[in-house]
C-alpha cells in the first residue's frame, strides 16, 4: 500500500464488519460480540462522543479496567474522529493530570464502576460511561459528518521521558494502517484465529493485537480483570481460551514452563530474545517471530522467523520501512559495521506532543543515506549492524551502555549468558551505585523454585564466556521481576543487592 492508498482505521474495521458480520469479533469472559454487534456498540458510543462535543483534533482519554469496553472505546474514537489517549488506572493521579492538562482533554471515556476515581484525575472533564445504556443511534456516522482522514491522529501514547515527564507520541491513521498492511505480510491471521489482547492500551503492542484481529476477521480475546498476569497460570489461561496468536515480551514468556497447544503464532518483542527461549518453545506447527520497533515508528519495524539452531536477530525491515545504520555523524557505515539504527518511511509518527525541539532532534530530515535524496528519519538510539545474511543484529542501547571500571559493557550480553544456565529461567543485570563506585549486579528467576541455584557453576559459566569486568558482583534470586504496565522488566524497582557472587566452598565427600 502506498501513502496515497492509506486508510483510516475504522474503515479497516468496517470493511471487515461488512465482510464477516456474524463472526465473533470480541470476547471477554462470558461476553461474546459479533463484528456487527461491536460495530453497533461502537457507533452508539461514537454518536455520544459527537453529542458531547468531541470533534476532529480533540484528544479523548480512555480510563478503563480490563474488559471489552476499552476496545469498543478505541473503535468509537476512530469513528467519531477524535484521538484516543490511554490513561492507565495504575498510574499516579499526578501523571494522569499532567497528560490531561498538556492535551487539554475535556472528554474522557470510562465505565460507571470507576466513578469514584474520576473526581480528582478528571476534574473539569466530561466523562462518558461506556457501559451505561444509551438510546444513541447505532448507525455509522457519515464521512461528511466526521471528516476524519488518514493524516488525522489516531492515538497518542505516552512513554517515559528523560525530562522526568512522560512524552506523548502522536500516530496518524494512515501511519498505523500502513503498519497493519505490512505486518499482515509477515504473520496475518484469519477467520477462526483467536488473538490474545494482553498488552495494556498504553503500550503500542495493543495496536498490533487489535488490528491483527480486526483486519482479518479474527476474534480478539480480552482477559478478564482478574486473569493471571504471568507464569504457568497465565499459560494455562491462554491455553483454556484456545488462543492461536499470542504476542508478548521474552521475559514474560520465560515465566511459563509448559507449552500452549493451541498457539499457531507467537510474536516476541520489546526485549532481547535468546536462542534458548526459541529452542524451548519451538514446534513445527507453530511460527515464532522476533520483532523490533519503537513506538515512534509505529509498533513493529522489523521481523524474523525464529528456528532452533540459528542466532536470533531482529530481522529485516517490514514492507515500506527503510532502515539505515549510521555513525555518530549520521553518515552510513560500511556493511557489517556497528552503528545507530535509523528508520525512514511513511509509518514514522508525527512527533512528540508540544515538544518541537525533541521532535526535530529525534526525527531529523537526513540527506546522504542513499541516492534518493533527503528523508524524514527517526533516530532509534539502538546499536545494530547488518550481518552477512542481510539481517540486523541488535547490541542494545547506545545511550544505555554502561561503563564499569572504564570498560564499556552491554548488559544484554551478560543476561544472555546467565540465561543459558540450567538453573536460571531468566536474568536481569543492572548497575548499582554502592560505596562510591559502580558495580554490576544480577537478579535471576530460578528454573525450579524448589532447587537452589548452583552459584559455583554460574560463576564458572560467566568466567568461561565473559571478561572479569563483566561478571556481576552480586547475584540474587527473586520469584519474579518487577514490571512496567507493558510487561517489561522495571529495572528502577529492583531491590538493592544482597548476596555477593563469589565461589563457595564445596563440602568434601
Amino acid at each position: 500500500m502506498t501513502k496515497a492508498d492509506a486508510r483510516c482505521l475504522h474503515e479497516v474495521f468496517e470493511h471487515q464488519v461488512d465482510s464477516t458480520p456474524d463472526v465473533v469479533a470480541l470476547e471477554c469472559g462470558t461476553v461474546q460480540l459479533t463484528y456487527r454487534e461491536v460495530d453497533e456498540r461502537a457507533n452508539q458510543l461514537a454518536n455520544r462522543i459527537r453529542r458531547a462535543g468531541g470533534r476532529g483534533g480533540h484528544a479523548v482519554g480512555l480510563y478503563f479496567d480490563r474488559s471489552e469496553l476499552p476496545v469498543i472505546a478505541v473503535l468509537a474514537s476512530h469513528k467519531a474522529g477524535v484521538t484516543y489517549v490511554p490513561l492507565e488506572r495504575s498510574w499516579p493521579t499526578e501523571r494522569i493530570r499532567h497528560i490531561v492538562d498538556e492535551l487539554k482533554i475535556v472528554l474522557c471515556l470510562s465505565e460507571s464502576t470507576l466513578a469514584e476515581q474520576w473526581s480528582e484525575a478528571f476534574e473539569g472533564v466530561v466523562v462518558l460511561a461506556a457501559d451505561e445504556p444509551s438510546a444513541a443511534s447505532a448507525t455509522r456516522l457519515r464521512d461528511d459528518e466526521v471528516g476524519v482522514c488518514p493524516t488525522d491522529l489516531a492515538y497518542i501514547i505516552y512513554t517515559s521521558g528523560t525530562s522526568g515527564r512522560p512524552k506523548g507520541v502522536m500516530a496518524e491513521h494512515g501511519q498505523v494502517s500502513e503498519y497493519v498492511d505490512a505486518f499482515n505480510e509477515v504473520c496475518a491471521t484469519g477467520i477462526g484465529d483467536r488473538v490474545y489482547q494482553g498488552f495494556p492500551m498504553s503500550f503500542d503492542g495493543s495496536v498490533e493485537e487489535i488490528w491483527m484481529a480486526y483486519s482479518n476477521g479474527s476474534t480478539l480475546v480480552v482477559p478478564e480483570a482478574d486473569a493471571p498476569r504471568y507464569g504457568d497460570d497465565l499459560g494455562h489461561y491462554v491455553a483454556q481460551l484456545g488462543i492461536t496468536y499470542f504476542s508478548t515480551v521474552p521475559t514474560m514468556l520465560a515465566t511459563m514452563s509448559r507449552p500452549i497447544p493451541s498457539l499457531r503464532t507467537l510474536v516476541l518483542s520489546g526485549e532481547v530474545c535468546s536462542a534458548q527461549l526459541v529452542d524451548k518453545w519451538y514446534r513445527p506447527d507453530m511460527r515464532i517471530f522476533n520483532v523490533y520497533g519503537p513506538t515512534e515508528a509505529t509498533v513493529n519495524s522489523t521481523s524474523t522467523e525464529c528456528v532452533p539452531g540459528r542466532p536470533v536477530t531482529i530481522g529485516r525491515p517490514l514492507a515500506g520501512y527503510e532502515l539505515h545504520v549510521v555513525d555518530e555523524n549520521l553518515a552510513p557505515v560500511p556493511p557489517g559495521e556497528k552503528g545507530e539504527l535509523i528508520i525512514c518511511g511513511d509509518t514514522l509518527a508525527r512527533g512528540y506532543v508540544n515538544d518541537p525541539d525533541l521532535t526535530a532532534e529525534r526525527f531529523p530530515t537526513l540527506d546522504g543515506l542513499d541516492s534518493n535524496g533527503p528523508k524524514r528519519s527517526y533516530r532509534t538510539g539502538d546499536f545494530v549492524r547488518w550481518n552477512d545474511d542481510g539481517e540486523l543484529e541488535f547490541f542494545g542501547r547506545i545511550d544505555g551502555q554502561v561503563k564499569v571500571r572504564g570498560f564499556r559493557v552491554e548488559l544484554a550480553e551478560i543476561e544472555s549468558v546467565l540465561g543459558e544456565h540450567d538453573d536460571i529461567r531468566s536474568a536481569c543485570v543492572t548497575v548499582y551505585q554502592g560505596n562510591g563506585y559502580s558495580e554490576l549486579i544480577a537478579f535471576a528467576v530460578p528454573e525450579a523454585p524448589e532447587r537452589e541455584v548452583d552459584r559455583n557453576s554460574v560463576l564458572s559459566l560467566l568466567a568461561s564466556r565473559l571478561p572479569v569486568y563483566m561478571i556481576p558482583s552480586y547475584l540474587d534470586v527473586v520469584a519474579e521481576f518487577p514490571r512496567t504496565t507493558s510487561g517489561k522488566i522495571d529495572r528502577k524497582q529492583l531491590p538493592a543487592p544482597v548476596l555477593p557472587l563469589v565461589r563457595t566452598r564445596v563440602a568434601a565427600p
